[in-house]
């Protein structure tokens, strides 16, 4: 949905290594879709279903998801790593579990958009949806995480 929104936007996409590459515009579209649209989509899906959910953003609370600006490398042509620049795209580096702790104590489903705060100067950083999930499960102590996904990348050690 993203890249239908920055293709209906005429903005540029462009992936290093599988993740996009994310300027201010990029950003603000991703904030639009995953914060916004697709975020308040998996809210009503669950409330119809009889639950109680609560849609965020890694900035709700001040800072549920602390982020930092990702390194990536790459290899070039002659075999010499280089730093990609990735732009607004982030790793966590922390998760305020006591945000989502009273929200769970309440009864309530976080819905947790994977956009993170960075924790040096108040960004928005586009974070890997199953690296924020597992930093996430990691806070809260979870004993399993379940990723439901339609993209392939995710697989157990037999390669399913």
């Amino acid at each position: 949905q993203i890249s239908a929104m920055l293709k209906d936007l005429n903005v540029d996409s462009k992936f290093v290594d599988g993740r996009r590459v994310t300027d201010e515009r990029t950003m603000e579209v991703v904030e639009m879709v995953l914060g916004g649209l697709v975020n308040n989509k998996v809210v009503n899906a669950i409330s119809r279903a009889g639950g109680k959910a609560v849609g965020l953003t890694g900035h709700a609370g001040g800072g549920l998801i602390g982020a930092t600006q990702m390194e990536h490398w790459v290899v070039d042509e002659s075999g010499a790593k280089a730093k990609a620049d990735l732009g607004l795209v982030g790793e966590p580096t922390r998760v305020d579990a006591r945000i989502l702790d009273d929200l769970i104590t309440v009864g309530a489903i976080p819905v947790i958009a994977p956009i993170g705060v960075g924790i040096d100067d108040g960004s928005s950083y586009n974070i890997n949806a199953d690296t924020a999930a597992g930093a996430v499960a990691s806070a809260l102590g979870a004993e399993r995480l379940l990723l439901l996904t339609d993209v392939a990348g995710v697989l157990d050690k037999s390669g399913d």
